[in-house]
């Protein structure tokens, strides 16, 4: 019996979110006990059959229940006709048939065996929970003890913002992820080859921050608009909102998260985040350009800090404009797909780990099991044209907020089967609990920082230099020019010193304060030369820089895809000399740099 009333409640959740997806009722809870004439209704006890004293009953290893006040508390109708002694129940578009003492009932005009007979108590109908469970989806907790039955209807009201018109199915196919070599300003990690994705629903638009409001009880973010993207949010809380969102809709929700180890279970209908791939073919809409609305970005095209251009030359003069900010997420042109901000506005965090792509992984791809940083896709407001790029990976700690990333949510359309995992693979050693001090600076504005760090934290300090100085110490063309050159060229300049010069062991530190002023929305290529110098495995990286408004831009990122086996905690983030102790120090406190 236990297992038939189980299985009721279970097929009514279902069918609450399938059935009536407008349908908008608060959580309603129907508690019955056999041979007990009350029933207590959402914490209101009243008679089951007004004076008649009808109770649920078990017969046959199976409980039978008067449905007319259960059908009817619930919102549905109950009709009898007493000529062929037929009871006819209705709710949403589903309609059951039962007759007196006949095992032959009828869910939607189709014919049903019962395992046991209605019948007639006090010249009431008693009908087989069962049956009507399968019919109409409810979820039933059964109390073996008291035996006490438990009828739920979950509230399935929908946020206004997340109707099934919002999302678009991308049907599937195959095409060349990553960049063409002769893409300008693309990166090593993109390695183009050919992959397959199966038909999936995507959203048009970012999460807004009113329907993560509306599910999660809270709003991170920064920007602060209803129908701004919901940003600042880590990986782990996206995952938890597809959940929160699945449940909601009474849908299978997708993930099961133990600790920092989430499985994906793909046969699950509910929502989750799109894998890698998926995000790339939406993006492109079959386009192989770097953009999917071309070659270049123009202003009216995508938010993004486009101020100098895309592939232009390095005079430091804008040609576009900067809002510094997110805007609506409908704003700005759909793509070929009919998506919106696909560039630019927030990056989106997707399923996979950050690593080398797998060639060989053609169909439907999801990225390395494990992993240090997760994949955001699309770049943000405050992120370069070259970032924004279709073919752009950023890679960032899943647990670290970030106001430039937000989401997009995804559902399967195809019949999906199968586990996949994704582990957290690294962890912070402590073993000498001391901190260091490692930043460049050009023009002395990290430099000043640095040493506010160093007097409060009392770390040890180490000041990164290039062993050929720029041709200037000033802002200018010049150094402009130069910082860019090695950026795009990848090149990594010898150091001035290191740290072994200034008596230094890098093993004595569990921590590095990584400083350094933010050049085209990246770090200088003299720190890229001491990350790649050092070994930080391990260590945890925790970043500042001073900077003109793009804040960290891709700096994290880049730090993340040199010391992959690191780990990066939360950064701060200055506009060039103004220090802030105070918020430098709760920086510190909150880093457990300093108690």
């Amino acid at each position: 019996m236990k297992k038939t009333i189980s299985l009721f409640l279970t097929v009514c959740m279902v069918l609450l979110a399938q059935l009536t997806p407008g349908y908008a009722a608060d959580t309603e809870e129907i508690i019955l006990q056999i041979n007990n004439p009350m029933m207590i209704a959402n914490g209101t006890e009243k008679e089951i059959d007004p004076g008649r004293g009808t109770v649920p009953i078990i017969t046959d290893d199976r409980t039978l229940v008067p449905v007319r006040a259960i059908v009817e508390e619930i919102g549905g109708t109950v009709a009898w006709d007493e000529a062929t002694q037929t009871a006819t129940l209705t709710y949403g578009d589903d309609e059951i048939r039962l007759t007196l003492n006949s095992s032959t009932a009828y869910l939607n005009d189709e014919a049903q065996t019962l395992d046991v007979v209605p019948v007639s108590i006090n010249d009431r109908t008693m009908l087989p929970i069962r049956f009507i469970a399968e019919g109409f989806h409810f979820d039933v907790e059964w109390a073996g003890e008291t035996q006490t039955i438990t009828i739920i209807k979950e509230d399935n009201t929908k946020p206004e913002q997340i109707e099934d018109d919002n999302m678009l199915l991308i049907s599937g196919g195959t095409f060349n992820m990553g960049s063409d070599p002769s893409e300008a300003e693309r990166v090593s990690d993109e390695k183009e080859h050919t992959v397959s994705v199966d038909s999936f629903y995507l959203a048009k638009t970012e999460l807004t921050q009113k329907e993560y409001q509306e599910i999660m009880g809270s709003n991170p973010s920064e920007n602060v608009g209803e129908n701004l993207p919901v940003e600042n949010i880590t990986w782990y809380d996206a995952i938890c909102f597809c959940n929160a969102l699945s449940e909601k809709y009474g849908l299978d929700p997708v993930y099961t998260i133990d600790g920092q180890t989430v499985s994906w279970d793909k046969s699950a209908n509910g929502y989750r985040l799109p894998t890698e791939a998926e995000w790339e073919y939406a993006c492109r809409a079959n386009t192989q350009t770097p953009f999917s609305f071309g070659d270049y970005v123009y202003d009216e095209d995508a938010n993004c800090y486009n101020a100098y251009g895309y592939n232009n030359d390095a005079s430091g003069s804008w040609v576009n404009g900067y809002l510094g900010k997110t805007v609506d997420v409908d704003s700005y042109n759909a793509n070929h797909f009919g998506l919106y901000n696909m560039h630019g506005n927030v990056a989106e965090w997707v399923w996979d780990w950050y690593g080398e792509y797998d060639t060989n992984a053609a169909e439907n791809p999801t990225g390395p099991e494990s992993g240090s940083y997760k994949v955001a896709r699309g770049g943000g407001w405050n992120d370069f044209p070259k970032h924004i790029r279709s073919a752009y990976r950023s890679a960032y700690p899943a647990d670290v907020p970030l106001y430039s990333i937000g989401m997009r949510v995804a559902r399967n359309a195809d019949g999906s089967t199968g586990e996949v995992k994704s582990v957290y693979g690294v962890s912070a050693e402590q073993s000498t609990g001391k901190t260091l001090i490692a930043y460049f600076s050009q023009t002395g504005n990290t430099d000043g920082l640095a040493k506010i760090i160093a007097d409060i934290s009392g770390a040890d300090i180490f000041r990164i230099e290039r062993e050929t100085p720029y041709s200037s110490s000033h802002n200018g063309t010049a150094l402009y020019g130069e910082a860019l050159d090695e950026l795009r060229s990848g090149e990594l300049p010898n150091l001035k010193t290191y740290l072994e010069d200034a008596g230094l062991d890098i093993n004595q530190y569990d921590t590095i304060l990584l400083g350094y002023c933010n050049w085209w929305a990246s770090i200088p290529a003299p720190v890229s030369s001491f990350l790649d110098h050092y070994d930080l495995s391990g260590k945890t990286i925790i970043p500042f820089c001073s900077m003109g408004g793009g804040r960290f831009g891709q700096g994290i990122s880049m730090i993340a895809k040199l010391e992959p086996d690191s780990v990066i905690k939360e950064g701060l983030a200055v506009t060039y000399s103004s220090y802030d102790r105070e918020e430098i120090e709760d920086w510190l406190r909150a880093n457990e740099v300093i108690e």
